[in-house]
């Protein structure tokens, strides 16, 4: 007898080559464009899920920015599960294109806005922001980005991120990273509320931190 070949079940709910599924909410199982520019990076499924159960009710009428956006898929999981407004920065002009179209497709106009710009000079010391301040905002960069400690942009930017208009004390920050990132000692005016590793790929979640707090007092 000849076997019949079965397209595994699992497929099914996987998504297509250049699609991300979102995970809850909403949009839950809505597809979303991913550019296959080689140079997006998207949080793991796995990941994504625990960051959102940590992130739990801070989410609910959230004012997030979503910085370094890719795909947009941090910011659209936040729009899934009730977030009321979410920025989308992202400075290369294909993603940037991918995101408006995915915020079409999920006819988000009224809740959503695509930035095309580059992050350092948007978010600064004395520039003025609309949409701001951010209740949450998710950093997830190229993980060589803020493996450079040094020489790169990255943590001079974040250890000023508080003297911005972007953030203020009750503003909940998440960066994306790979497990093995020590985070540097000099976080500005922020603090590590809690850090989880999923195999190679974790997060880090960072709140003001209480000195700040009292010298701003």
């Amino acid at each position: 007898m000849r076997r019949r070949e079965v397209e595994p079940r699992v497929r099914r709910a996987q998504a297509g080559p250049g699609e991300l599924a979102i995970s809850a909410g909403e949009f839950r199982t809505r597809r979303i464009e991913c550019p296959e520019t080689g140079l997006v990076r998207p949080m793991l499924n796995k990941v994504r899920q625990a960051l959102f159960n940590v992130l739990a009710d801070d989410v609910r009428d959230a004012v997030v920015w979503d910085l370094f956006a890719g795909s947009g898929l941090l910011g659209f999981e936040a729009l899934s599960r009730g977030a009321k407004q979410c920025v989308f920065v992202e400075s290369h002009g294909a993603h940037a294109a991918a995101i408006e179209r995915n915020v079409k497709a999920l006819d988000v106009s009224s809740r959503a806005r695509v930035l095309r710009a580059d992050l350092f000079s948007l978010v600064a010391p004395g520039r003025a922001l609309d949409q701001a301040p951010a209740n949450l905002v998710f950093i997830d960069p190229p993980h060589a980005m803020i493996a450079d400690f040094e020489t790169g942009p990255f943590w001079p930017w974040f250890a000023n991120l508080h003297r911005t208009q972007l953030v203020n004390g009750f503003t909940v920050v998440v960066i994306g990273h790979h497990a093995q990132l020590e985070l540097p000692k000099d976080l500005g005016a922020f603090m590590v509320a809690d850090k989880r590793n999923y195999g190679n790929a974790g997060f880090t979640i960072l709140v003001r931190s209480e000195e700040d707090d009292e010298e701003e007092g």
